[in-house]
């Protein structure tokens, strides 16, 4: 099904890879152009939001060990501009503008249930709901070109996805569109491939050290293929201004 494709590589802007040994982010900002710096410790888990509503996506960094959130205004060396806690050991992070109020938050996924809060600060979920199955690994993106992110699953045993596609009023989410892409043991990504609003999925399959990126939300083919080095964590963002 991820036959490999002609690597177009315009989102290569869009994919940042991390290495989790080094602490080391290394962003595509379009054409030949990067950045790169460090952020963050072993063991910490990477994000990438805009916490500062300026339409550019950058790094934070949460501390499974300690709960606490630390992220950053710049994509460069530097200390943290903001810390919070939320969350225990075990959660898994999420990032996303889930009121559409144009600032990315925070949100963690804990063996089936996602809890959400609108604001940078240690304080309890404003939304919280049932989603998936405890194993599952969420992600968050913009489904359907809305302004607000809601949250899909991928259950790595299968490949299957699952996308709610608005954030429930009740305390159980829909599934309001799933199918296959990848096979087990890939790593589920998404993000806003081709710049038209609508955030799509990709798969990272550490085995190949390859993205395979699809501009629908359907099952089919990859649209974009390309390598990256071997042992890096896949974040997708908006590095350039306006994009």
């Amino acid at each position: 099904m991820l036959a490999a494709a002609t690597p177009a590589l315009a989102s290569e802007a869009r994919v940042g890879l991390f290495d989790p040994d080094s602490g080391r982010w290394h962003l595509r900002t379009g054409g030949d152009d990067a950045t790169t710096f460090f952020y963050g410790i072993p063991g910490d888990t990477p994000l990438l939001g805009d916490w500062d509503c300026d339409g550019v996506d950058t790094p934070a960094m949460y501390r499974e060990s300690t709960g606490f959130v630390y992220y950053r205004n710049s994509n460069d060396f530097g200390l943290a501009d903001g810390q919070f806690f939320f969350g225990i050991p075990g959660d898994i992070p999420l990032a996303g503008d889930w009121d559409n109020d144009g600032c990315d938050t925070f949100g963690i996924y804990r063996n089936g249930k996602v809890f959400l809060r609108n604001s940078l600060t240690t304080g309890f979920a404003d939304e919280e709901f049932f989603f998936g199955i405890p194993g599952d690994r969420p992600f968050a993106g913009d489904f359907t070109g809305d302004g607000v992110d809601t949250i899909g699953l991928y259950r790595q045993s299968t490949g299957l996805a699952y996308l709610t596609e608005t954030l429930p009023v009740g305390e159980i989410a829909s599934t309001d569109n799933e199918f296959f892409y990848g096979v087990p043991g890939d790593r589920i990504i998404a993000g806003d491939w081709i710049n038209d609003g609508t955030d799509t999925v990709g798969i990272y399959r550490p085995s190949e050290s390859t993205f395979y990126l699809r501009y629908s939300n359907t099952l089919g083919e990859a649209d974009e293929v390309f390598v990256a080095p071997a042992g890096v964590a896949p974040v997708a963002g908006a590095f350039v201004f306006g994009e």
